[in-house]
């Protein structure tokens, strides 16, 4: 401990030095380079089985990937070892004078580049609101996360992720949930197909004719459809069969000593910081087809924390940022009694890294650029 004490700063940053150093020698980069062609592989010919988000989210955007019984490192941590790398490689191996002040910048800018895209594949979110015409939504519904959810009147009694769910799994009864349920077939994308004869006992309709059958998983996240055929046992031993699925439109309800619980497949909900109010859809067609050219919404913002309201108009490729989100106009419904406008929403905390990126490695050019012109026609001169 007297030693330690009496240790100069110098002495205790030499160690540091080392260490920096041996994080930024390159052949860090030469082993890093096979893992991530190996998992770049493997992840776009999972895509074709599990989809483009489940083989982006296994494979890109997770730390540790299970590859059969093997351990691999995931995308986060291929690029955060990538991320560092860089970092002590600029930090311990830049040539700091204002010669190298161009190179020096542009070298800053990769790295912000970087670390922008470790930052938007940890923190972005992405769902979509519906607003009917003439109504407001402050709920954005996520594309890809789906709960297994059991309520009674408003109150949500059990949420499990879709995540967990698998053949066999298991909902305990509780002092709220009257009855156990058990999950007797789960699918992440269920296709319909008519029950035969010999399975319909011991279930109703319309479970008795219906059947989900476990299929390919869609590239297009948001078209595969989540469902469920699960058991109810009630206190007095009866099994009840039924199955949902996302977007059921009548939904199973079992109902215990006059309360009813109704049992959904649905997707996420978070809420946003402010309601979008959607006054005015408009659409616009191709001469002669029903083919939509363009399509907007004239909007209305009310922001009750910031005591702000104001109208907008989202176009197609003209989204409102507001708040941290962008909002941009990706579908509609036009079936129903009132058109209805889809925005999508998209919180992504590491937009502003390529932009800024961009500026820091361009200025790195332009300096890097003058000094050259300037030296070379300091040599020009002294040659004269």
């Amino acid at each position: 401990m007297e030693n330690w004490g009496k240790q100069s700063p110098m002495s205790l940053f030499i160690p540091l030095t080392r260490f920096g150093n041996r994080l930024a020698r390159p052949d860090i980069l030469f082993w890093l380079l096979p893992f991530m062609m190996a998992l770049l592989i493997v992840g776009t010919i999972a895509q074709k089985t599990i989809g483009l988000y489940a083989a982006q989210e296994k494979f890109f955007g997770s730390w540790l990937v299970m590859i059969g019984p093997v351990p691999f490192p995931g995308g986060l941590t291929l690029m955060g070892i990538f991320l560092i790398n860089l970092l002590c490689k600029f930090i311990f191996k830049s040539d700091w004078s204002w010669a190298k002040l161009g190179t020096i910048l542009s070298h800053f800018g990769v790295i912000v580049l970087v670390f922008g895209g470790v930052m938007t594949a940890v923190t972005s979110k992405e769902g979509f609101l519906i607003i009917p015409q003439g109504e407001s939504n402050s709920y954005v519904e996520d594309y890809h996360e789906r709960n297994l959810v059991v309520r009674e009147a408003d109150k949500v009694l059990v949420a499990v992720p879709h995540e967990q769910l698998k053949d066999g799994y298991k909902i305990a009864a509780t002092n709220d949930l009257p009855f156990d349920l058990t999950v007797d077939k789960y699918c992440f994308n269920c296709a319909i197909s008519r029950r035969p004869e010999n399975l319909q006992d011991g279930w109703e309709r319309p479970g008795k004719f219906m059947m989900l059958n476990k299929a390919e998983a869609d590239p297009q996240d948001e078209k595969n459809m989540t469902g469920v055929e699960f058991s109810v046992f009630e206190k007095d031993g009866t099994k009840l069969k039924r199955l949902t699925f996302d977007g059921f439109p009548k939904p199973p309800v079992i109902s215990v000593d006059g309360k009813d619980y109704k049992i959904t497949i649905e997707r996420a909900k978070r809420p946003i910081p402010f309601s979008v109010s959607l006054e005015e859809f408009t659409r616009t067609l191709h001469p002669g087809t029903e083919m939509a050219s363009a399509f907007s919404s004239k909007i209305v913002v009310e922001d009750k924390e910031r005591n702000v309201s104001f109208p907008a108009t989202i176009e197609m490729n003209e989204p409102l940022r507001y708040r941290g989100l962008t909002l941009y106009q990706s579908s509609f419904d036009l079936s129903g009694e009132k058109p209805y406008t889809i925005l999508t929403v998209v919180e992504n905390k590491g937009r502003i890294f390529p932009y800024l990126a961009s500026i820091i490695i361009a200025l790195g050019l332009i300096i890097h650029l003058i000094i050259r012109i300037r030296n070379t026609a300091k040599r020009e001169n002294a040659a004269k």
